[in-house]
Parts: structure tokens; sequence; C-alpha cells
């Protein structure tokens, strides 16, 4: 037995600014191409992701990993939750992703988790457009102006050639801020609106909210629209109207997750509002050409993502073999 010694690899510690900087959102919705179809073609390991909350109920503790053997590697996200969403401005999630060997054990990377976290969650809205919305789609409307407003805006823009946006949110200064954040980066027209009649012009919408009831009704919305619903991750959380459901084609992140942990469909499903025929399967599925897409132009496609752990593993293990390759990030040799 050899009796070398082995040493240790060295941790890069990866900030926001340089994944902004150097990883980009039209990467970002490649590699949630590779996650879901690792995801449904049960390549990967994704445990039941541990959330607990502290005894006051006022912090929520997320803990999210994922393996994939073929890779060697695994990531765990660890993420809070605070109550209240203002507290001398600090995020209401904050987090960190891990990239470890799944050989040796080593921790080959800590990263910021709350941009990613953003990130990969409007790549997989990115995706689905790529997937269901109709070539021609020019008009979005947004719903919620927050961190992941702003990636999901980003992500349509990079799959369609969208000139008109119209943005809601209850607080106005925050859609202006993203407006004008936004409008820098784009050609295409931001219009901040309170007035859901404009929805019959929307050929996409992307709803990451916080509501309990239902953003917008389903006589608002024009056949063949298509909607990235982000938002209700929780059973008590609503953004769409169940009366949708009946005309639409549905396709989710990961079908168990949604249907156990989204308001959205937890209750349309018990009350007979949703039924497995509108459930085409994940998008995983359509990566892997299992299941249909967009039959028609009139059809109404529904994408539902309540967030799973092989997002963040993708983004950030393809974030880390390209921070060795262009030099980003900074070694850190934590056990010397």
């Amino acid at each position: 037995m050899s009796t070398e010694r082995m040493t240790r690899q060295p941790m890069r510690i990866i900030k926001a600014n340089e994944i902004k900087k150097y990883y980009s959102m039209q990467m970002a919705i490649d590699a949630m191409h590779r996650a879901f179809s690792l995801l449904s073609s049960k390549d990967s390991f994704v445990p039941v992701r541990f959330v607990t909350k502290l005894p006051s109920g006022k912090l929520l503790m997320l803990f999210k990993p994922a393996y994939v053997e073929n890779d060697n590697r695994i990531s765990v996200k660890i993420l809070t939750q605070r109550e209240k969403s203002c507290i001398l401005g600090i995020p209401v999630i904050q987090g960190l992703v891990m990239v470890v060997d799944s050989v040796t054990g080593e921790i080959l990377s800590i990263m910021d988790g709350e941009y990613i976290t953003a990130l990969r969650t409007g790549a997989a809205s990115g995706l689905a457009t790529r997937f269901f919305a109709r070539q021609d789609s020019e008009v979005l409307a947004l719903f919620g102006c927050g961190a992941q407003g702003i990636t999901q805006l980003e992500a349509v823009l990079c799959e369609r050639e969208i000139k008109k946006v119209f943005v809601f949110d209850k607080n106005k200064n925050r859609a202006n801020r993203l407006i004008e954040e936004m409008q820098e980066k784009t050609k295409a027209e931001l219009v901040f609106s309170r007035d859901t009649s404009v929805l019959s012009d929307a050929d996409i919408i992307c709803t990451a909210t916080n509501s309990t009831n239902p953003l917008f009704r389903r006589e608002e919305v024009k056949n063949g629209v298509h909607i990235n619903a982000i938002g209700s991750f929780q059973p008590h959380m609503k953004e769409l109207d169940p009366f949708l459901f009946r005309e639409a084609k549905i396709y989710f992140d990961q079908r168990e997750s949604c249907l156990r942990e989204s308001g959205d469909f937890i209750k349309p499903l018990s009350d007979g509002l949703l039924t497995e025929k509108q459930i085409i399967g994940e998008i995983g599925d359509y990566c892997l050409n299992k299941i249909p897409g967009r039959e028609s132009e009139d059809e109404i496609t529904i994408f539902k993502s309540v967030g799973v752990a092989i997002q963040d593993y993708a983004v950030a293990t393809d974030i880390y073999n390209f921070a060795l390759n262009e030099g980003f990030g900074v070694e850190l040799n934590l056990f010397d």
C-alpha cells in the first residue's frame, strides 16, 4: 500500500460579481438542459431537501444536495430565508453553494448561493420558453420585480425577440428600479402596469411572486400564451387561476415536488380542476424527446417550477469548471 501523502486540492471561493461577469444567462440556460435531462433520466441522485424553521418561525433554513456519479461531484446548497423582507437592506434569501469531490470528499468550491438561485431559476424559465413559447412571441408580462424577476426577464430575452414588457409589482419603486436597470440592456419597451387587461396582448407571462391569490383570470389571457410560473413553492401560495388548467398543457421541473409543494396545484387536483391529462410531464422528459411539446399556435402551455437541487448542481459545477479554465475566483488552502 502506498504511503505517499496526497496534497489537498485548494478550495476556490467565487463571488456573485465574478459569476455575473464571466458566466452568462445563455450558459445557464444550456446548463438547465443538462440538469433536467439528468433528473428525468435518473442519472442523478437528488435526495429530498431538508427544510426546518427556528422555534420562533422567523427564519427558514434549507439544505439541498445533489450528486452525479459520472462527474464525481456533489453540490450542496444552504439557504436561509427570513420572514420579513426589510432588515437594513439585507436580502430575504441568503446562502451559498458548495461543490464537493465525491471520491475524496474535498470541498472544491464555495460560491454565492443567492445569485445562483436567481440565475438557475431564471434559466429554467428560459429553457421552457425555448421549448414551449411560440416562435413569434413579442410581448412579455412579468409579475414580480425582485431578484427572481430580473433573471426571468433576462432569460426570456435570451430566447425570444421581445419588443414590449409589461412589468407588474405591488411596489412601484421596485418595478421602476428593474425597468431602469434592464432598459440599458434591451431594446424592448418596458412599461409599469397594474392593469391586467393588457395580458390579452402577452405572448409569454412570467410569475415570480409570493402571492397567495391568483394574479390574473383565465379570461384575461389569450390562447397560445406560454406561462412560466416559479413563485408558488409552498402549499399556501397561489399565482395561477385554476381554470387555466382545463385548457393548458402543463410541464413541471419535477412532478412529485410540484404536486406536493405548490399551492397552485394541490387543491385544483383534489377538486378535479386539474387532471392527469393536462400534466404532460417533466421538462427533462421533453429534453429526452419522451413527450410532446407545443403542437399548435393556440395551445396554452404552462411551465411550473418549485426548484430542484440538480439545477444548483448543474450551474455550480459549470461555474467551477469555467473558473478553473478562466482563472477567476480566489484559491484558499483552508486546511493548511
